[in-house]
């Protein structure tokens, strides 16, 4: 079975709107920041706000690439196990609803919303740039699914190299067994932790300005936020386990913040 071919029996996008609106109430706000068309049907992209006032904000990102599923599934799972007191939990999903509902990477026009981060020509990082804006997050997450065997953490250059370490080892006790390589063939020490050097960020700089494309990871880090894409990897076959991280690290982080 293909990933698309898979996407498409694994996930209904119209039970998860409706299970994360489930959550409007005493502990979140559900709020439609916009909506989008496919196929003849209108599509919203929600925020979830935790209601208890907190010092510091963790923004987290649901289905940027559509077909990454995971992510998306493992709403209500954080939603559900969600305890913090000191700090504010804001949800973007689906970022890219009509590439969830097409179990596809792009939105409707085929664009990747994760390199849309400088000239935000698509209304799905426009909300994401919004909602950045408006709560001012302390800290980001977005959830994402790759080719790779295994679970990775991708950082950037905000996010102390001690705290993915002991982020890695926390996923590790919880069950998530950390990739060994990154999806690029790149071997990670330790386990699980691909790191943003200087190198690195020189060269999404020169790609920002080469080709006026870049992802949230990057936006984040250029307004001195730490970001942590995690890569779960959609060959698992058991979707509990690729649910798993996504749910462990928005409570782990939410722990050290």
């Amino acid at each position: 079975m293909s990933k698309n071919e898979e996407v498409r029996v694994a996930f209904d996008l119209e039970a998860h709107l409706g299970r994360v609106r489930s959550f409007d109430g005493l502990r979140f706000e559900v709020r439609t920041e916009t909506t989008v068309r496919c196929d003849g049907c209108v599509y919203p992209i929600l925020s979830v706000h935790s209601r208890a006032p907190a010092a510091k904000t963790l923004l987290v990102l649901a289905g940027v690439h559509g077909d990454e599923i995971a992510g998306l599934l493992a709403v209500p799972e954080i939603l559900e196990a969600w305890i913090s007191e000191r700090v504010r939990l804001v949800v973007i999903t689906p970022v890219n609803p009509t590439g969830a509902s097409r179990g596809s990477r792009g939105n409707v026009d085929g664009q990747d919303i994760n390199r849309d981060f400088v000239r935000f020509a698509t209304p799905e990082a426009r909300v994401v740039r919004d909602v950045f804006e408006s709560v001012r997050p302390d800290f980001v997450i977005s959830l994402h699914e790759g080719p790779q065997q295994g679970t990775f953490l991708f950082t950037n250059q905000r996010v102390d190299r001690a705290l993915g370490v002991a982020l890695c080892a926390e996923l590790a006790v919880g069950g998530t067994v950390l990739a060994e390589k990154d999806y690029f063939g790149r071997q990670l020490r330790p386990a699980g932790l691909a790191t943003a050097s200087t190198l690195t960020g020189a060269a999404w700089k020169l790609w920002a300005l080469a080709f006026r494309s870049q992802a949230s990871i990057v936006y984040s880090q250029e307004r001195g936020v730490p970001e942590i894409v995690l890569e779960s990897s959609w060959r698992n076959p058991d979707m509990a386990a690729r649910v798993r991280p996504h749910v462990d690290l928005v409570a782990a982080v939410a722990r050290r913040m």
